[in-house]
C-alpha cells in the first residue's frame, strides 16, 4: 500500500479520443507515437537538389508532386518537386548521412 507522500507525488496522464474513450497511464509509461505519415521528397530549389523528410497530418494518400509544390511555395518559393518517396513503417536500412549534390564541384556536399 502507498504512503500518503507517495500518493501525492504520483503523476498520471489522462488521454482521450473523439469517441469518448479515456486512457490512464503513468507519466513514465506514456509514449508519443507519430501522427500522420512520413515521406521523403526530392526538390530543386535555387539551383540545388534537396531531399526533405516531411510529415503529413492525417490523410488517406500522399500528395501529388503538384500539390506538394504548392504547399512548399511559402517557405521555398520556386521549388520544383521531382519525386516523392513513402517511408516504410519499419525500414530495414538505417540512413547514416545525407548530402547535397554540387554540380559545379562534381561532388556531394
Amino acid at each position: 500500500m502507498k504512503s500518503y507522500k507517495q500518493f501525492l507525488s504520483e503523476s498520471v496522464n489522462i488521454a482521450g479520443d473523439f469517441n469518448g474513450n479515456l486512457y490512464l497511464n503513468n507519466a513514465e509509461e506514456v509514449k508519443k507515437e507519430p501522427i500522420g505519415e512520413e515521406y521523403f521528397a526530392d526538390i530543386i530549389w535555387m539551383g540545388s537538389i534537396y531531399r526533405m523528410k516531411l510529415e503529413q497530418k492525417e490523410s488517406l494518400r500522399l500528395p501529388t508532386t503538384q500539390e506538394l509544390a504548392e504547399q512548399l511555395q511559402g517557405e521555398y518559393p520556386g521549388a520544383i518537386v521531382q519525386r516523392i518517396y513513402p517511408v516504410e513503417v519499419k525500414p530495414t536500412v538505417k540512413i547514416a548521412d545525407v548530402k547535397r549534390y554540387h554540380p559545379g564541384k562534381l561532388e556531394w556536399v
